[in-house]
């Protein structure tokens, strides 16, 4: 997979304006025509822009993903997709809630929001869900991560389920990719999940 493939669509601009830097941070303005006040590091402009989309019957949401959110899934829910699957959104929030205190008592490890870690169960499947826990619970992929920064989901009004996923690592013009970022995004594809790298053009 080539960096510059700009698939799966997200259907958002990736043009941005107002660049600013303050120390190692970068933000920008998030209206993507440049307008307003309002600023954001590259991640979080993405998915603003993205909560902002429109589609009937649905609601966008999303939410930034930590490098050892899959560790932290295994640590809290356990190593079996297919009952990690199976759970509501209230089973998973109860979870997230009784293992907080283990969780950091690793100092490390970070789970996403009960929400999104429904998305998430639900867009990867029982099959997927296990291919993606044994790849990052491996000794092979010790000390490594390469999740996409993002999670991009829109969930349906019918169902309250996600039709629409997007795994997305954002970029600066300048930034470059590491390999293990890349073969994550390889390996997500080869699942048949959505992943991408979304770099950011700077307007003046």
């Amino acid at each position: 997979m080539k960096e510059t493939e700009a698939k799966p669509a997200l259907r958002i601009s990736h043009i941005v304006y107002g660049r600013q830097a303050s120390g190692n941070r970068v933000s920008y303005l998030v209206d993507p025509k440049g307008a307003g006040d309002e600023r954001a590091v590259p991640e979080s402009v993405v998915l603003k822009r993205w909560r902002k989309r429109q589609f009937p019957g649905h609601t966008f949401s999303g939410e930034r993903l930590s490098s050892t959110l899959w560790r932290a899934v295994a640590k809290a829910f356990g190593t079996k997709a297919k009952a990690i699957s199976k759970l509501s959104l209230d089973q998973i929030a109860a979870t997230a809630d009784k293992s907080r205190e283990l969780l950091k008592g690793d100092g490390y490890l970070k789970l996403a929001s009960p929400q999104t870690l429904h998305a998430l169960f639900a867009v990867c499947g029982p099959e997927r869900l296990q291919a993606i826990l044994d790849k990052h619970l491996s000794d092979e992929h010790k000390g490594k991560s390469g999740i996409p920064d993002l999670f991009l989901y829109a969930t349906s009004h019918s169902t309250g389920l996600p039709t629409i996923a997007r795994f997305v690592e954002v970029k600066k013009p300048e930034e470059a990719v590491s390999a293990v970022q890349m073969a994550e995004i390889a390996f997500l594809n080869q699942l048949g999940l959505h992943a991408r790298v979304l770099r950011l053009v700077e307007r003046e």
